[in-house]
């Protein structure tokens, strides 16, 4: 499992118009930075949490595809975005820091339970798979979730 920085609340319907389903976006520039390493962990079928400005947890998505712009920005070079489908919600929604730590969850670029400069991909492994949330089919852990879409 994955949280994804966007904090700045970037909005991707209006990033990319043409696009559908964009739930992420990262730069050539940021994927060279060690602290996003783990973006080349993620595939189809990742199940991944945005978290925004409110560093509220609430919103979890299946990742549906990956994909290179090929665009070549000369500051920042070439833009990947990431598209998925929510397949479950937190209810109520949480807020990261206290929830990471009720979870007990270290990473060593969640700094104090938030994301560090330059962090923009986290995962988590097994660290939230017993999060109950819910899904369409009722109350499932992020544990179970991840056993369905895999």
């Amino acid at each position: 499992m994955f949280l994804l920085n966007n904090t700045n609340n970037k909005n991707y319907k209006k990033s990319y118009p043409t696009e559908s389903d964009v739930i992420f976006d990262i730069s050539e520039k940021q994927l060279g930075n060690i602290k996003n390493a783990a973006w080349n962990e993620l595939r189809e079928g990742s199940i991944v949490c945005v978290v925004t400005s409110t560093r509220k947890v609430s919103t979890f998505c299946k990742v549906t595809a990956i994909k290179g712009l090929g665009d070549k920005d000369a500051d920042c070079g070439e833009t990947f975005l990431l598209f998925g489908v929510v397949i479950a919600k937190l209810m109520p929604e949480s807020n990261m820091g206290l929830l990471l730590s009720k979870f007990s969850v270290k990473h060593q670029y969640l700094t104090n339970s938030k994301f560090s400069i330059g962090s923009h991909v986290a995962e988590l492994g097994a660290d939230l798979d017993s999060l109950q949330v819910k899904t369409r089919h009722g109350l499932k852990s992020i544990s179970e979730i991840k056993e369905s879409v895999s």
